[in-house]
């Protein structure tokens, strides 16, 4: 599977599955920079929303009021 048939949902999955923190920002540069793709923040934040509950964690970053998402085993 080439990285351009890859859904919003698989890359955000593949981004995320490193285990780091990452803010919506990063999620979309990381999406333009691994697969050349530009996802909006809107849309990658439906995508987490789409995901089950159990393997999700986010929290506030220090220091500012950004959200940062990551996937749990």
């Amino acid at each position: 599977m080439s990285n351009q048939s890859l859904t919003q949902k698989e890359r955000l999955l593949k981004i995320l599955s490193g285990g780091r923190f990452l803010t919506l920002y990063e999620i979309q540069q990381q999406c333009f920079d691994q697969f050349g793709v530009h996802d909006s923040e809107t849309a990658l934040s439906a995508r987490w929303r789409e995901l089950p509950n159990s393997v999700k964690q986010k929290r506030r970053r220090e220091k500012c009021t950004a959200w940062e998402y990551r996937l749990v085993a």
